[in-house]
């Protein structure tokens, strides 16, 4: 049990009101009150806690949820009190969480999980880390805006006319859309569309203008771009999900946050796997992995152990355990600062890949060989012809036949259906080899 001497402060964070649980470690005085947001209530409140806390001699501490708005309140309060941000997402629900659930039980449950100990708390970026995830997420934003727009105009096209959607998007192809014959209505409702578009394109050159400068000024950025697949804007991004690699204990804990982990449900030693993801994990930074598994498979790094995975449990599980080892090859190159090792990481163990012939910036390894072609299934009437050629004596019952018992005839119906197999392989064989 804490026994410390502190005033603490839990604080349910809402737009209008503050619900707020105060407890006096030592003299066990707890009381709950409601107070209005607004930053002179926050210090005043605060001011009062600290004379409170200086009659035992201890601190105030302030903990909320790691919601919006924590970031202008930790400014506000500054080093008057000691800020804790609680990661509700980790934290155990009661019985009747979903049958109950107030403000008070909330700062409550917070309240309790302190006292013990054993508080989750959440990650506090700085300023400067939540300016280059706002940048991130303004790009987001705005290519999601321009798919939208692209597939209306796609969707438009396919519907109402025969307008052919190849090349839609080159300058030529958008010259010939705008000057494409419509109805008066039509018309004008696709300029519109197409001007919004030209609109969001605008904006999002500018956007990756500015994360261009960013990677300019930031070195690890430089470092991770060297890896093929993964460009500038993609290392910006990447980096700015991820924040100081200090704060993950292990590698492990980075691909948990990252939501490539999955579940694990053990009991009295036997389990299975869950799937992978769940809560408070990171579907953003997990996309951008999956997606530069599309090159990264070509590394010849990861090149043998790809194609392991991939014939064993297929291409999506394949793409899953890729995307794990990445982020182990991230996690050292940002503890150590060393530089990405294209042929490192699988010695001793031979890839399908060759050596680098294609003179490209990251060395990447030869394309990956093409498999050999499926054989065509053969016509039904070959089939069927086949079959019915074959002779009374292999599956027929012929004159002599008829006063058979059941059991025999029993007997013999698998030995039927292997010939008709047969001769359906047979005809197969017959047709491929033509």
């Amino acid at each position: 049990m804490n026994e410390s001497k502190d005033i603490v402060l839990v604080v349910d964070y809402h737009l209008e009101n503050l619900e707020v649980r105060q407890l006096n470690q030592a003299t066990g005085e707890e009381r709950c009150f409601n107070r209005k947001n607004t930053a002179t209530g926050i210090l005043r409140l605060v001011r009062q806690a600290q004379e409170e806390a200086a009659v035992s001699g201890g601190k105030v501490v302030w903990i909320m949820e790691s919601t919006t708005g924590w970031a202008r309140v930790k400014e506000l309060l500054g080093d008057q009190v000691e800020f804790l941000l609680a990661n509700v997402l980790q934290m155990p629900l009661p019985p009747k969480a979903r049958r109950r659930k107030t403000d008070k039980i909330d700062t409550g449950r917070i309240q309790r999980e302190y006292g013990n100990g054993s508080l989750p708390l959440a990650y506090q970026p700085p300023r400067g880390l939540r300016e280059v995830r706002r940048l991130v997420d303004c790009r987001r934003d705005l290519v999601r805006r321009q798919t939208a727009l692209k597939n209306w105009i796609s969707h438009y096209l396919s519907h109402e006319t025969w307008y052919g959607t190849k090349n839609l998007w080159s300058q030529c192809g958008l010259q010939r859309l705008k000057s494409l014959a419509l109805s008066v209505p039509d018309r004008w409702l696709l300029d519109r569309k197409i001007t919004e578009l030209e609109h969001v394109q605008a904006l999002l050159e500018q956007v990756e203008d500015r994360m261009m400068e960013v990677y300019r000024a930031w070195p690890d950025a430089q470092r991770l771009d060297e890896v093929r697949g993964i460009g500038p804007i993609s290392a910006v991004t990447i980096l700015a999900y991820i924040g100081p690699i200090d704060r993950f204990a292990s590698a492990e804990q980075l691909i948990s946050f990252a939501g490539l982990a999955p579940g694990v449900h053990r009991s009295d030693g036997r389990g299975y796997g869950l799937r992978i993801g769940g809560g408070g994990t990171h579907s953003q930074l997990r996309f951008f992995l999956i997606e530069a598994t599309r090159w990264l498979k070509e590394i010849p790094r990861y090149a043998a152990a790809y194609d392991r995975m991939e014939a064993r449990r297929g291409k999506k599980v394949a793409k899953v355990a890729l995307a794990r080892m990445f982020l182990r090859s991230i996690d050292k190159m940002l503890r150590t600062g060393a530089s990405f090792a294209p042929e490192g990481g699988l010695a001793g163990v031979p890839s399908k890949r060759g050596p680098d012939t294609t003179g490209r910036r990251n060395r990447m390894g030869p394309q990956r060989p093409s498999r050999p072609p499926r054989l065509l299934r053969p016509p039904a009437s070959a089939v069927l012809a086949a079959a019915h050629a074959i002779p009374a004596g292999r599956g027929q019952r012929g004159a002599g036949q008829e006063n058979e018992s059941e059991g025999s005839r029993t007997a013999r119906r698998p030995v039927g259906l292997a010939v008709h197999r047969g001769a359906r392989q047979e005809a197969f064989c017959a047709t491929t080899n033509e």
